[in-house]
């Protein structure tokens, strides 16, 4: 009896990547691909292209694109269809989620003249919620891991094979993909993927499953090599070709699949991504936990496996407040594009998105400033739009969901928000003529991983047939990586005030190790606004070492001006303690200035240029972030201060290796402060984008 196999293939880039990158993704994999499946006509397989992915083909690498469409054409291609945008279809209001598809139908029906039935899960995330929506755009089946199923208390000898699930008298029907074949195509040798299938058909297996990205085929690390230069793809199509001559398998797409064979029954599928994202998605303590019960259970890891899991995708908006905010502002943009329809703002609105720039893992791009930048870009030019004729106005709401207020000030060329219940902190500057926000900085952060770069020997490469998966490559880190091991103890955003050991130095305050005597960096401000003034005070103290608390009023005042692309920022220090206190008093701001953003440009104090690559301590009264186009960021003093200036830089891992990313570029001006009894203190700054 034959053995039918379906064969798929997700391609997708991320909104933001640069040409470059796409462009020797499509030579090295992409093309290739397609252009050795061409020769083999009988091979029919169903093929996923994000939106984003294709748009770039049909304008930059028409030759792929017409390729596409022969294949299509000659029905060797099933399309298969998802959110245009490659959103995650769970965390995105129920109207974009349904644009987003109808979006990607339409797309390949136009291009393609075929309206397609199945539907690509970004990140295969899944919630029930999902089924009614689905059926109702006309999608007949999604894909899946076979974990979800797992979880849900399934045999894994009884999921070769779809099965249907509903909800609100939907219908929907689900392939779980075989984990088994996810990690051996393209890796393990034919003849021991043939002798795979073989025992799936013995043990009475209805359906091989396989679904997976494409990048697998050329641009994972070694595989260009061994799916081309060593012939594994020709192989593989060799040998299918013979099979099927032979009655042992039979090709098909996920859609003739649905057609021919009955379902293997009923199913309700928990929450659920594939393991390795349910991991990444647990705070970094909670996975080395985990890995520590899998070494544990290591010799019946696998019996026991399906019980085992870690977070969910949603996750990612508690680990990483950085995305949190950014899903929450997209959620205001797209509730305002709703209110007041502009048709080009909600592409740009259905763009930003995208869901790479939102999470971290191997494959997740939280840590990769270009592409936050290009979300907030799409998000701002949405927001530009939508706001175009608005006059300004200050409002409180909870952007981000934490139960704690935020001041917000919006007009038709800015969006400020500040954070009382943080230091009364800025935690949003965006410009909207621009499109760029300011404040676009992740925090240093320990992560998971960071374990395995300090104690690399403690994590052996797996060695296997064929050419190693991404996820068992060994990586050795530089010094420099190892250097770069540093972690805040404190958001990076802005207007963040610290009285700090005058004996510390500007190597201290990269290492965010500088001595903290005062308790408002992180801490609750009242506020309260006085017409286009904010005001934000604390009752706070200073704490030099082996001293009792030293009492401390701080109030700054922030004035808003040039419709928000203007700051006056003063304060008011009033000393109430006994003994005199001798410290440094500093405010700290982190920018994503846009020279980061374009990769040119640079930051000059007093018209003299200063590199920021590396740590620098300069004396100055005013501090330019320079790019060759657009605005430019300018801080000024009243009297010259002392600066620490250092690029904040993290270590993330990727599918390369371990990465050095440039985040932000931290600022901090700093006077020597004498606290006598009764003193009060002054010191003021402004902030302006220009053009």
């Amino acid at each position: 009896m034959k053995l039918p196999f379906v064969f798929g293939v997700h391609n997708h880039q991320p909104l933001g990547n640069f040409d470059e990158v796409v462009k020797r993704l499509t030579d090295e994999s992409y093309f290739p691909f397609l252009k050795i499946i061409e020769r083999y006509p009988h091979f029919r397989f169903s093929l996923h292209v994000s939106g984003i992915l294709l748009k770039w083909w049909e304008e930059k690498y028409p030759a792929i694109f017409e390729l596409l469409g022969k294949l299509i054409a000659r029905q060797q291609i099933e399309p298969v269809a998802g959110g245009f945008f490659e959103p995650i279809l769970a965390v995105i209001p129920r109207e974009d989620r349904k644009e987003q598809i109808l979006r990607h139908k339409d797309y390949l029906k136009k291009q393609f003249g075929v309206s397609p039935v199945g539907l690509w899960l970004t990140e295969r995330v899944w919630e029930q919620a999902l089924v009614e929506d689905l059926a109702k755009l006309g999608i007949k089946y999604v894909v899946v891991d076979d974990r979800h199923f797992l979880v849900s208390g399934f045999e894994k000898e009884n999921l070769y094979g779809y099965f249907y699930t509903e909800a609100e008298g939907q219908r929907l029907a689900v392939f779980p993909i075989d984990e088994t074949l996810r990690y051996a195509i393209p890796f393990w040798p034919v003849e021991r993927l043939g002798r795979y299938l073989n025992d799936v058909a013995f043990r009475g297996g209805r359906l091989a499953i396989y679904f997976d990205d494409g990048e697998k085929f050329g641009v994972w690390p070694g595989t260009k090599k061994w799916v081309y230069e060593e012939g594994w793809l020709e192989s593989f199509l060799q040998t299918i070709t013979r099979w099927q001559e032979e009655g042992k398998i039979e090709i098909m797409t996920f859609a003739e699949a649905l057609e021919k064979l009955p379902a293997n029954g009923l199913a309700y599928l928990p929450t659920a991504s594939y393991a390795e994202m349910e991991q990444w998605a647990l705070p970094a303590k909670r996975i080395l936990e985990l890995e520590e019960l899998n070494k544990r259970l290591k010799p019946e890891k696998t019996r026991f496996a399906a019980f085992i899991r870690g977070g969910h995708w949603r996750n990612f908006f508690v680990k990483y407040p950085e995305s949190n905010y950014l899903h929450k502002r997209m959620l205001q943009v797209s509730e305002l594009s709703r209110k007041n329809f502009d048709p080009e703002a909600r592409v740009e609105l259905l763009s930003a998105q995208c869901n790479d720039a939102y999470w971290h893992g191997i494959f997740g791009g939280l840590y990769l400033p270009h592409l936050r930048q290009a979300v907030w870009e799409k998000l701002l030019a949405a927001e530009a739009k939508l706001r175009a004729n608005s006059k300004p106005s200050f409002s409180e709401l909870d952007i981000d969901y934490d139960g704690a207020t935020e001041v917000c000030y919006a007009s038709s060329e800015a969006v400020l928000v500040f954070k009382p219940s943080y230091g009364g902190q800025i935690l949003e500057w965006s410009s909207l003529k621009s499109t760029h926000n300011y404040q676009n900085v992740l925090t240093r952060r320990f992560e998971a991983y960071h374990e395995a770069i300090r104690h690399p020997q403690e994590c052996p490469e797996e060695k296997e047939e064929g050419v190693s998966s991404i996820h068992t490559l060994t990586k050795r880190p530089s010094q420099e990586v190892l250097n770069a091991l540093v972690y805040d103890w404190y958001e990076r955003h802005s207007l963040i005030e610290h009285f700090f050991d005058p004996n510390r130095t500007l190597y201290d305050f990269v290492r965010c190790d500088f001595g903290e005597w005062g308790d408002f960096a992180n801490q609750p401000f009242n506020w309260h606004r006085k017409g286009a003034e904010l005001i934000f005070f604390r009752d706070g103290g200073l704490y030099p070492p082996g001293s009792t608390r030293r009492p401390l009023l701080l109030r700054k005042h922030i004035k808003v001006n040039q419709e928000g692309l203007g700051l006056e920022i003063s304060y008011e220090l009033e000393y109430r303690a006994e003994e005199t206190t001798r410290c440094f008093f500093g405010v700290e701001f982190n920018f994503y200035p846009p020279l980061l953003a374009k990769g040119a440009g640079e930051v000059s104090l007093d018209g003299q240029s200063i590199p920021v690559s590396e740590p620098q301590e300069v004396f100055g009264q005013e501090l330019t972030f320079l790019a060759p186009f657009g605005e430019k960021l300018k801080l000024t003093l009243p009297e010259t201060a002392r600066f620490f200036i250092f690029p904040v830089k993290t270590v993330s891992q990727s599918e390369a290796g371990f990465d050095l990313t440039t985040q932000g570029i931290a600022v901090m001006p700093f006077w020597p402060i004498e606290f006598r009894k009764g003193e009060a203190l002054h010191k003021k700054l402004t902030l302006a984008i220009e053009p």
